[in-house]
C-alpha cells in the first residue's frame, strides 16, 4: 500500500517534474497554476542589468508573458522575447526562472 501512494503522490504532486520548462515542477504547474514575480527590462539590447524592473505578479506564464509586453508597451520599449523573466514563487522563495 506504501508504494501505491508513493505513485499516487508523483501523479497528484506539483514536483513530478518538467522537461519541457527543465523544472522540478509539473508542466501543468508550471505552465498554468504557479504565481510569478515579473521582471522586465527596458532596451535589453543595451545588456545593462541595471535596467531590470520588478513589474508585478501574476498566476501563469502565459499572464506573464502578457504583463510583460503590457509594460513594455506603456514604457515605449521595443518588445523582445529577451525583455521579461518570470520568476516561479514557492512559499515566499523565488524557486525557478522560466518564459513562455
Amino acid at each position: 500500500m506504501g508504494l501505491a501512494a508513493y505513485f499516487l503522490f508523483l501523479f497528484l504532486s506539483d514536483e513530478t517534474g518538467c522537461e519541457s520548462y527543465a523544472s522540478k515542477y509539473s508542466c501543468k504547474y508550471v505552465k498554468d497554476e504557479a504565481t510569478y514575480e515579473v521582471y522586465h527590462w527596458r532596451n535589453v539590447s543595451d545588456n545593462d542589468p541595471n535596467d531590470e524592473r520588478y513589474i508585478g505578479s501574476t498566476v501563469g506564464l502565459s499572464n506573464c508573458r502578457d504583463m510583460a509586453i503590457r509594460y513594455a508597451r506603456t514604457i515605449s520599449d521595443t518588445w523582445s522575447e529577451r525583455s521579461y523573466i518570470c520568476a516561479l514563487m514557492k512559499d515566499g522563495q523565488r524557486m525557478e526562472k522560466h518564459r513562455l
